[in-house]
């Protein structure tokens, strides 16, 4: 939506958002699928501790290797979220990378998928495939505000490796 309209105390209310044009770059939804948890940056930085370091979950960088390669937050892999569509023909042997095996997801890990920004459609896609595939919602994580959210904050970004 370009421009949102309503009426307050009476009166024409106009909100425009200028910049990016949406399509590709929409606002996402702060609940990018049902039952995954929407997390902010000190949530990242706790599953970075708890998780990631000890190599039972994965913070995923779901832009495209040009994006992933300009920063990512520290900790994280590129998997692009195309890499996850169901028409991908890798997408099984991508699932196992990520713990799967076969139907069984109880030995998958715990994920936190994040894109470019909040207007980003690519970590919600990811988040969407991957559950119709049968990953577990209480597995994943996403963090909306994505790379532009974690700069705006003053935390440093890595290089991809």
């Amino acid at each position: 939506m370009d421009v949102f309209s309503t009426t307050l105390n009476g009166r024409p209310l106009t909100i425009e958002r200028s910049g990016a044009v949406c399509p590709p770059a929409c606002v996402q939804p702060m609940q990018a699928a049902s039952g995954v948890v929407t997390i902010g940056e000190l949530e990242v930085l706790d599953f970075i501790d708890l998780l990631v370091s000890d190599a039972k979950g994965l913070l995923l960088d779901a832009r495209l290797p040009e994006g992933f390669g300009s920063g990512t937050v520290p900790g994280a892999v590129n998997v692009p979220a195309s890499t996850l569509r169901p028409q991908n023909p890798y997408r099984d042997d991508l699932l196992s990378a990520l713990g799967v095996e076969g139907d069984d997801f109880s030995a998958a890990f715990d994920l936190v998928i994040f894109g470019a920004a909040a207007d980003d459609p690519e970590a919600p896609g990811a988040l969407r495939d991957l559950l119709a595939a049968g990953y577990p919602a209480a597995k994943l994580k996403y963090y909306r505000g994505g790379v532009q959210a974690w700069q705006g904050m003053g935390l440093s970004l890595a290089a991809s490796e």
